[in-house]
């Protein structure tokens, strides 16, 4: 049995979705963004991979190592050696993306970020082009597949939002609720990059942000709110997980320490990606100045601070 704690595992995020969905504009777009986090992006295919040559640094043949820190890896025939690769990296990287192809089950691909050594699951992103999602889902040959990768999701993002009507896109995002129970539903339009919930950025215990997490859709329109829920005191664990679950689908993330009392007393990381969440005990040496805060992440105005921190006490 391995003895890395939580703290020695690097986060796995899968970036998953049918054919067309836009997997790949978003990690071309995640691998250029200045997130702060230095990643390790495994792709099947590098040549759809469209990298500025400017931000390239070296090129072996197998990985592209980016000036900001990141590299693209080719999956090539086996996900296990990629992530191998990749774990073996100096500096290791903050976090590793893997884009699933097209016609995979993200289930499959998720047992490699929740039991490969060094590894932890952070979440499973499911991409749904509005445009053609609901079409392919009724079709004879592809239909099963689509609503599966659908219902893996911690997360469904709907994209191309710009190619159709507000009436569609209404009923789209209908659909996908529907579809994906218990998932959050959000929107990507053209151009428009949240590594905040894609990524542990603002959030970071181990591996803080290099810059301050920051996401804006406009000048009026916040892609989402976040807030520091702090408690002095010890929890009980029930109760904490009591509010984990009942806490309501804008609550996109959360992560943070606790302390518990009782038999199940001491720190303990508690984290939520969309309705999967997860309690472990904090590594022994953790710096205790990180307990009693959960930051979390939510869609705007859904974030009552004293709803989420009285849920935890009472």
């Amino acid at each position: 049995m391995g003895t890395d704690t939580p703290q020695d595992l690097v986060p796995v995020t899968v970036i998953a979705g049918y054919l067309g969905a836009g997997k790949t504009t978003l990690i071309n777009e995640l691998l250029a963004h200045d997130h702060g986090r230095r990643l390790a992006v495994l792709v099947n295919d590098f040549g759809a991979v469209n990298i500025d040559a400017t931000l390239i640094a070296d090129h072996n043949g197998q990985t592209i190592s980016l000036k900001n820190g990141c590299v693209c890896c080719s999956i090539a025939d086996e996900l296990g050696d990629a992530l191998d690769r990749v774990l073996a990296l100096e500096p290791a990287p903050d976090q590793i993306v893997i884009e699933a192809s097209g016609v995979a089950d993200p289930a499959n691909v998720a047992a490699y970020g929740q039991g490969w050594p060094g590894c932890r699951l952070d979440a499973v992103v499911v991409l749904a082009d509005t445009e053609t999602v609901q079409a392919k889902s009724r079709d004879q040959f592809v239909g099963e597949l689509v609503v599966r990768q659908l219902r893996r999701a911690d997360i469904v993002m709907a994209t191309k939002c710009d190619l159709v009507t507000e009436a569609g896109l209404a009923a789209v995002m209908d659909w996908l609720a529907a579809t994906a129970p218990g998932a959050p539903v959000l929107t990507r339009r053209a151009g428009q990059l949240e590594p905040e919930l894609l990524l542990e950025t603002a959030q970071s215990i181990y591996r803080p942000s290099r810059q301050q997490p920051h996401a804006d859709n406009g000048p009026d329109e916040p892609a989402f709110d976040s807030a520091v829920i702090e408690v002095d005191n010890t929890l009980d664990r029930d109760r904490v997980e009591a509010a984990l679950q009942d806490w309501p689908d804008s609550v996109l993330r959360v992560k943070g320490i606790l302390r518990f009392n009782g038999a199940a007393g001491g720190l303990h990381i508690v984290q939520r990606v969309g309705r999967r969440w997860n309690i472990a005990p904090a590594p022994n040496g953790f710096d205790p100045s990180h307990t009693g805060k959960l930051v979390v992440i939510g869609l705007p105005g859904t974030l009552h601070r004293r709803y989420l921190a009285s849920s935890l006490l009472n």
